[in-house]
């Protein structure tokens, strides 16, 4: 599977906090059992713990799986910040970390798997949300049709947010944008480690494959909006397309690096505006009988 640095994960997090949709969130809820059981796929440094876990309140255990252990030895350190600056307790226990908050109490234990290769071996108790957040456009079609029937076979709700769905739009718009959008998104469906991967019509794939599995299935739109404050993660964004353009098409070489220039140009001088387009979905199984209400 293709890795993400610390650095891209933390530069992201704020902005990935703002666009998911809370209305989700808040329909899953009212679905969950108790403890909650949450299992988070390819948590990175736990991004989706920080923003879900006081949301969903109450007792919580959450299994973190990464196949990267250096963002898994990261994570006692960012949890340590966070809980600090919103004035919860971490401590450590025997095989993971507790976190006390005000309105909810987790604890959390991580392991170190290759989702791509063993995903069958991965445990999901009874009534669990699984649970990624910027992974399903990274995987195969079967590979995500086979991870609908682990959710289905567990009764497993499943919360599933921002997946990349083909969008982007920036400003003021340039003569060479629909060449790029083009060759990003040709790239977006390259093969990540899961095989060649969905990228744009993941989200659509998911909803298909998750209703043929008895699934109510909700999405809603968790665009990314950048402006001139936003500065650091467009030109990150800048650098990652350019590269991904230039790899489908080296003849194009020039005519893209004029693109990048004119773009960095702009956004160094706060005229840039960007929207990256993304899908929230959330799901529970219609066969279960403690899923209605």
């Amino acid at each position: 599977m293709s890795g993400f640095s610390d650095t891209w994960l933390r530069l992201r997090e704020p902005v990935d906090a703002a666009s998911r949709d809370r209305g989700l969130v808040a329909s899953l809820q009212r679905r969950l059992g108790q403890p909650i059981h949450v299992i988070d796929l390819a948590t990175g440094t736990a991004a989706n713990l920080r923003y879900l876990s006081p949301l969903l309140g109450r007792s919580q255990t959450w299994q973190l799986i990464d196949h990267d252990q250096a963002l898994l030895d990261a994570i006692p350190m960012r949890l340590s910040e966070w809980s600090r600056a919103r004035g919860s307790m971490l401590h450590d226990i025997d095989d993971g970390l507790r976190i006390e908050g005000p309105d909810f109490g987790c604890e959390v234990r991580y392991q170190c798997r290759d989702l791509a290769r063993d995903l069958a071996a991965l445990d999901v108790p009874r009534g669990s949300l699984v649970t990624a957040a910027a992974l399903l456009d990274l995987v195969s079609g079967p590979w995500l049709a086979a991870l609908a029937e682990h959710c289905r076979a567990a009764c497993a709700r499943v919360l599933f947010t921002l997946t990349y769905n083909g969008e982007i739009r920036v400003d003021p718009p340039d003569p060479e944008d629909a060449l790029v959008l083009t060759l990003v998104n040709r790239h977006q469906s390259t093969d990540k480690g899961f095989g060649p991967a969905l990228g744009p019509a993941a989200a659509a794939r998911a909803v298909e494959l998750f209703e043929h599995c008895g699934y109510h299935v909700e999405t809603a739109q968790s665009d990314w909006r950048l402006g001139p404050q936003d500065r650091q993660l467009q030109r990150a964004l800048l650098e990652g397309w350019i590269a991904a353009a230039i790899e489908m098409a080296p003849e194009q070489a020039g005519v893209l690096g004029h693109w990048a220039e004119r773009r960095n140009e702009q956004v160094a001088s706060g005229r840039a505006t960007f929207v990256v387009g993304h899908t929230d979905l959330v799901g529970w199984p219609l066969f279960d009988a403690q899923s209605r209400g």
